[in-house]
């Protein structure tokens, strides 16, 4: 490579490392500009209703402010969804618009309507996605024409990605927030393809171009010369095609990404064919494994490190340490997954809630499995010889989420039965706890050996007595250090969110807890379990019913 194109290499490729210059921060504590956006910022705590709250409620509070509009922002605050951001979008546009408003405030009204596609789209529209896939496909196009390679990569790369979204409309999909640097991360390789695709079809075009000069009567000059001579001005032997520059940009990080995909289930060609009346009740084994048989299943890219461990630390900061550790096991990682770990605390501190928090964190999907009064050892699968053969709790689990790697908490281990006769959980337990053993285990539902390697195990205990010795050697044991008085308004705040989604309500109707209901809280719990926490904050949430006026 020239000497021009290693340096546009290296320019392009501290971009795509440190894109901040550009898409600004990873972790905003204010909403982005519109510009930040179209190059892939993030959310603020990367939840789209944050940040949309963010944007709309200082303006719902500015005054002139006319009154159609102020209607449309509150409905956006109280109830975020793609519907009413759309319609708060449309509002401000209309309310710009408008004479007489006060200075500086058709300006400001503008500058959120040009961020709340971005809060539809990341809601679930397929319509916002297309407009701003559309504004970032144009800002690409404007860099790209202009030489500035990097910049036109990011956009590029961020428009394909909310191209892929506009395919499908998930408004009516339940929202979860989750950082758009590991969607766009993820989406390289399928970007790349377009970036080598380009190259081929700008070879394709000098080829046509040279063509119709010999056809024209010019032997000999081909359309690089022609370039040279100034004819066709902007092309430039030296200047390498984008793929050959993202190519030499990127070679370690392309070097350790894994393949697309992991093939978890092998050929099943030795299990009978299902007759079609067995492929409809899906009790057969090949039957009901055939659709990701020999299939790559996808790896869920790792996140970063760093906000791994921050967000964890910001949703439960007593937690900290425990997120810093599992940090650890991301640096580098070619895709999602941390060490098998034990969480080991008294009871009542919030183990359970520590699993799902780490599967948010890594954007994996997460399956439960209650181990205490486990009295035989069918998680590992059992043999179709019997009534009741099933595939083990993990193949199961790659089968419904269509995934190779995900979270599988085991809940209150040292609950489960030491008895043997019926096999065991601790048992059955181990092969997947070795990275080695767990890319071949023998699947006894589906006789053959699967690839369960990708799959992150997190366990729970109270206390590591009575459970063996072979099954702790096989665990990193952190102990989970117990919510402090101080984080008591988070500790609330996660409490309450998690009774209004059992209830299926939004925050209009089960609102955080004010001061003061969480000083009354401050003087019955100090600390500890959250168990008694729970109840009392059930309480306080009862209250409101009973005491809300009636109509």
């Amino acid at each position: 490579m020239s000497s021009t194109a290693y340096k546009a290499a290296a320019e392009i490729r501290a971009l795509i490392l440190n894109p901040v210059l550009v898409a600004g921060p990873r972790e905003p504590r204010a909403p982005l500009a519109a510009i930040n956006r179209v190059f892939g910022g993030e959310h603020m705590q990367w939840d789209a209703m944050v940040d949309m709250d963010a944007v709309l409620r200082p303006l719902a509070r500015r005054d002139g402010l006319p009154g159609e509009c102020k209607h449309a922002l509150q409905a956006a605050i109280t109830k975020p969804s793609a519907a009413t951001a759309t319609r708060a979008e449309r509002a401000l546009l209309a309310a710009c618009n408008r004479e007489g408003l006060p200075d500086g405030l058709p300006t400001a009204l503008f500058e959120a309507a040009r961020l709340l596609p971005y809060h539809a789209a990341a809601l679930g529209s397929a319509e916002a996605a297309a407009r701003i896939s559309a504004r970032s496909l144009d800002v690409a196009w404007t860099y790209l024409r202009g030489s500035d390679v990097g910049r036109g990569w990011l956009a590029l790369r961020a428009a394909l990605l909310w191209a892929s979204d506009a395919q499908e409309d998930l408004s009516d999909v339940k929202y979860k927030p989750r950082p758009l640097f590991d969607r766009l991360t993820a989406f390289d390789l399928q970007a790349m393809t377009f970036a080598r695709s380009f190259a081929a079809i700008a070879k394709a075009e000098e080829m046509i171009s040279d063509e119709d000069a010999i056809l024209r009567g010019g032997a000999g000059a081909s359309a690089s010369d022609m370039a040279r001579a100034g004819d066709l001005p902007g092309l430039d032997e030296d200047l390498p095609t984008l793929g050959a520059i993202l190519d030499a940009a990127r070679p370690s990080a392309l070097a350790s990404r894994p393949a697309p995909g992991l093939v978890v289930v092998p050929s099943l060609a030795h299990l009978p064919e299902p007759a079609k009346s067995t492929r409809d009740r899906r009790d057969s084994p090949r039957a009901e494994f055939e659709r990701i048989e020999n299939k790559p299943l996808p790896l869920l890219p790792a996140p970063d490190p760093h906000a791994f461990a921050e967000a964890g630390a910001a949703r439960a900061p007593w937690l900290r340490p425990v997120f810093e550790v599992l940090a650890q096991d991301l640096v580098g990682a070619p895709y999602a997954r941390i060490r098998p770990t034990a969480f080991v605390s008294r009871p009542g501190t919030g183990k359970t809630a520590a699993i799902r928090a780490v599967a948010q964190g890594l954007g994996l999907a997460l399956r439960v499995y209650n181990a205490a009064g486990a009295a035989d050892g069918s998680f590992g699968s059992t043999s179709r010889q019997w009534s009741t053969g099933r595939g083990s709790i993990p193949l199961q689990t790659a089968l419904a989420e269509g995934v190779a790697n995900f979270v599988v908490g085991i809940d209150e281990i040292e609950k489960s039965s030491p008895d043997r006769r019926n096999g065991s959980l601790q048992d059955a337990l181990l092969p997947f706890l070795e990275r080695e053993s767990a890319r071949q285990i023998f699947d006894t539902f589906i006789e053959a050996n699967v690839n369960l390697s990708a799959v992150s195990f997190i366990v729970t205990a109270n206390t590591l007595d009575g459970v063996p010795g072979p099954l702790r050697d096989r665990l990193r044991i952190l102990e989970v250090p117990s919510p402090r008085p101080e984080h008591l308004p988070i500790v609330a705040a996660n409490l309450v969110a998690e009774i209004r989604a059992e209830r299926g309500l939004d925050e209009a109707w089960v609102p955080d807890l004010d001061e003061d209901e969480l000083a009354l809280l401050a003087r019955h719990w100090k600390g500890g379990s959250l168990r008694p926490l729970r109840r009392l904050v059930e309480t306080l949430v009862a209250g409101r019913d009973r005491l809300a006026p009636r109509h």
